[in-house]
């Protein structure tokens, strides 16, 4: 049977796209969704190919699922809005309501991912998000259902807001503010207590009783 140059040029693209999810640190199942190859050609480009630039075991339990850590810290809350603008950019990140979750792994959009992931990494090498939570993100942004992009409440920047808070959405600067206790966020909130009087107000008038 003669392989067309289509389904060549199809199947190498497929192979040059998972070549490089894997160098990013993805896991077999999340290549296998995004690539449609089978998990015996990834294990085989893993072995063939990987020599000591990755790691021969795999990435083994369960895969990150929670969205809260992207709110854990400011410096999570800085680097997830420029993440989201490296994704953006690249059109890795579909505009609200454009897809479904289910339709969101496809080649043409796992290379644009891989590209917008390098250059984040790129900019920010000693990021705690990986490859597997930009997975995440990107899936609870679609949704909008836990996590969406809005601005902050004080200062016309890009966050990424827990839909689950109460509180309203602030950037890293201010997140690291209200949980320092500095009088910036103190100034800006309003006084409930009732004013106490002085003990000589109080012994005055215990006198005017008797």
């Amino acid at each position: 049977m003669r392989i067309s140059d289509e389904r060549w040029r199809r199947d190498l693209g497929r192979l040059q796209v998972a070549w490089r999810m894997v160098l990013l640190g993805a896991r077999t199942p999340t290549i296998m969704r995004w690539t449609r190859l089978s998990k015996y050609s990834i294990r085989k480009l893993r072995k063939e190919y990987g020599g000591s630039t990755v790691p021969r075991e795999r990435l083994r339990g369960k895969a990150p699922f929670r969205v809260e850590f992207f709110c854990k810290s400011a410096t999570l809350r800085g680097e997830t809005p420029a993440l989201v603008g490296m994704l953006r950019h690249f059109r890795a990140l579909p505009a609200a309501g454009e897809v479904t979750v289910e339709k969101l792994p496809e080649l043409s959009r796992a290379e644009r991912l891989c590209i917008a992931f390098e250059e984040f990494k790129a900019i920010c090498p000693s990021s705690e998000i990986d490859f597997e939570r930009v997975i995440i993100l990107m899936k609870e942004l679609v949704r909008g259902e836990l996590i969406r992009v809005t601005t902050c409440s004080m200062h016309p920047e890009l966050v990424v807001h827990d839909c689950l808070v109460a509180r309203e959405p602030s950037c890293a600067h201010c997140w690291r503010e209200m949980h320092s206790g500095l009088a910036y966020f103190k100034s800006r909130t309003p006084n409930t207590e009732i004013p106490r009087e002085s003990e000589t107000d109080m012994a005055s008038s215990q006198q005017s009783l008797f």
